[in-house]
């Protein structure tokens, strides 16, 4: 499994763990992470190439976690371990705090967790260290989606969620993706699967509806403050851009039902929380709300809790709706395009 390229001569470097290279250069480690590339996690000046890493975001991208984190849970993916065969490897691309590759590397699968964010991968780590998967199927790795430093078709599948639409120039990151894939390797994206999930109730769902319209009144309250103040709208990139390159590069292949990479209970009843549903939000944990000054921010927030707490009152944030958690965590894989499917 020779697969990291050096960064100095550009030669492959042996393991799955890599050793020093020939010309005498060696991957530095720093907290655990791996370094293969120096360039800043943030990177939105005019000229060059542009990219959100989310180094100020931290454990905040997932609010489940950040609020239960004695109590996090983490997949077993047997079934996608099982689809895939023995000794296949896979490309965590924008890993952020690394539910993915922990289950796939608890899975048996040879884990690349990699972020352009040192912080996230940190983070990584320690939740890593709660589940004790194989310390030879994981590696956390530094690394750009511009410049991947693998070697050309060089791992099974990849996976790049919330990725594209945080980057200026997302046709060049896909068409790294497409590089170090294997003619016969997959694109994967979370979604599909039967899913064992039961109806809500009538009570249910007239609580979650109480939920959702709060929220996006909230939300909205902020935004339109943000947006005043001219920090509304990402600075570049967009979803739709991004989905657009996903149709134009890889055609569906199948979906793999029940992969378990996210955890979820067998139909369980599970209790969300408004304060959990604003949280990204009031720690600004995105691309680019990362951007928006602490004041603007801050005085923006302020007005939006006063708000909140006028209309629902004090305890707003403890507005909760349910969700019945199914084993679904289906996993679609896709191919990539070629000319004969243009």
């Amino acid at each position: 499994m020779n697969i990291f390229k050096c960064t100095k001569c550009g030669k492959i470097l042996n393991g799955f763990i890599p050793k020093a290279c020939e010309c005498g250069f060696n991957a530095p480690v720093v907290n655990g992470v791996y370094q293969f590339t120096d360039d800043n996690p943030i990177s939105v000046e005019s000229d060059g190439l542009k990219w959100l890493g989310y180094e100020l975001v931290g454990e905040n991208y997932e609010p489940g976690y950040a609020y239960n984190k004695d109590t996090d849970k983490i997949g077993d993916c047997k079934n996608f371990a099982i689809y895939m065969g023995n000794n296949k490897i896979i490309l965590d691309l924008g890993a952020g705090l690394g539910g993915s590759s922990i289950s796939f590397a608890i899975s048996g699968l040879q884990a690349i967790a990699a972020d352009i964010s040192q912080v996230m991968l940190e983070k990584a780590i320690e939740r890593s260290k709660k589940h004790n998967p194989p310390s030879d199927k994981i590696i956390f790795v530094r690394m750009n989606g511009y410049k991947l430093e693998l070697a050309d078709s060089s791992v099974d599948a990849v996976l790049a969620i919330d990725v594209l639409h945080q980057v200026d120039r997302p046709e060049l990151v896909v068409d790294e993706i497409k590089r170090v894939l294997k003619p016969d390797g997959y694109f994967l994206q979370y979604g599909g699967g039967s899913g064992t999930v039961s109806a809500y109730t009538k009570e249910q769902s007239a609580t979650n509806a109480t939920y959702e319209e709060a929220r996006k009144d909230i939300q909205s309250f902020y935004d339109n403050i943000i947006i005043k103040a001219g920090y509304g709208e990402p600075p570049f990139s967009s979803w739709e851009k991004a989905d657009k390159l996903l149709e134009e590069n890889f055609i569906e292949f199948d979906v793999i039902d029940k992969t378990g990479v996210y955890y979820s209970g067998l139909n369980t009843l599970v209790e969300w929380q408004l304060k959990m549903g604003l949280h990204k939000i009031r720690t600004r944990a995105s691309g680019s709300k990362q951007l928006i000054p602490d004041d603007i921010h801050n005085e923006a927030w302020a007005k939006t809790d006063e708000y909140a707490k006028s209309k629902y009152g004090d305890n707003y944030g403890e507005i909760s709706r349910c969700f019945i958690s199914g084993s679904y965590g289906g996993m679609k894989l896709y191919k990539i395009r070629t000319q004969e499917q243009e």
